[in-house]
């Protein structure tokens, strides 16, 4: 049984989020503050955290630090609401996963777990000795199947040099996750970001995507990525066989209430990690460009 904590101030969310997340199979902890929570965290020793971003005592940016300095593989999801925008790209920079808005949506929520789960499964690898590596480029080919995208992704960061500290690596894996995800579900399905909101508001998101995958499949749709990896720095290019759409009309990501936007998410996130990205016309093709420096 995978164990998780829940930090938050209120009672009422504490218990809402228990009943449900143990309705999910996980052994759920709790914490009224972040400095219980630390306690928790290091008696409990759970995989995965939702704290609530802004708390007495500690806020979600302190408690972030504290437990990914303690253990990188840890996962943090911050709990968000209006006006702490700022607080959760801050905790987001810090190590934080993802992040859920307030009141919850436990589909959502949900939906976020899985994928961390799926993460953790996909991180066992064979060791090698990546420092040897000067130069690589790989031309991969994912179709729409959502269990390939983590390791899709650790195909890509394989041999990242190991002088990059794991928040940076991970930042980068996170990155590359949403974007892959986007270039799917967004891309070959044709879901738009109102109609995912109003599936999983509704309850009948899987109904909706199914639907879509078969179409996608019927038509070959896959997505094709170009990885090539230079010592100082890496750049993937994300090609879907989408419409495309127009990237002039995202939020600009300088503004922290972007975040709460349903438009954009997990281009925002991956902007976090990233130091460049770029789109070509229509919109089907994304450059990530991420400067290597090392850091141990």
């Amino acid at each position: 049984m995978r164990k998780i904590l829940v930090i938050d101030d209120e009672h009422p969310v504490r218990d809402i989020m228990k009943t449900a997340l143990t309705g999910k199979g996980f052994e759920v902890f709790e914490a009224s503050n972040g400095k219980n929570g630390i306690s928790e965290f290091e008696e409990r020793d759970p995989e995965i955290i939702i704290t609530d971003v802004n708390m007495p005592e500690m806020t979600g940016i302190e408690l972030t630090k504290q437990i990914k300095d303690s253990n990188p593989e840890a996962d943090v999801i911050i709990m968000t609401g209006y006006g702490t925008e700022e607080l959760v790209i801050e905790a987001l920079r810090s190590g934080a996963s993802n992040y859920i808005k307030k009141p919850i949506q436990f589909n959502e929520l949900f939906n976020i777990l899985d994928n961390i789960i799926l993460k953790k499964e996909n991180m066992k690898r064979f060791v090698v000795s990546k420092d040897v590596v000067l130069h690589e480029k790989k031309h991969l080919v994912l179709g729409n199947d959502m269990l390939k995208v983590w390791g899709t992704v650790n195909q890509i960061v394989f041999n990242l040099p190991p002088t990059l500290h794991d928040k940076t690596v991970e930042g980068i894996k996170l990155g590359l996750y949403e974007m892959l995800v986007n270039a799917i579900e967004h891309g070959n399905l044709g879901i738009t970001y109102d109609e995912k909101k109003e599936a999983l508001e509704a309850g009948n998101y899987s109904t909706l995507f199914e639907k879509r995958l078969k179409e996608a499949i019927s038509k070959g749709k896959v997505v094709g990525i170009e990885s090539t990896y230079s010592g100082d720095e890496l750049v993937v290019i994300i090609r879907d066989q989408g419409q495309g759409f127009d990237y002039r009309n995202l939020p600009s990501l300088t503004e922290p209430d972007a975040l709460l936007s349903a438009h954009g998410r997990g281009i925002l996130l991956a902007s976090l990690y990233f130091d460049t990205i770029s789109y070509e016309d229509p919109g089907n093709a994304v450059t990530l460009v991420k400067k290597l420096i090392k850091e141990l």
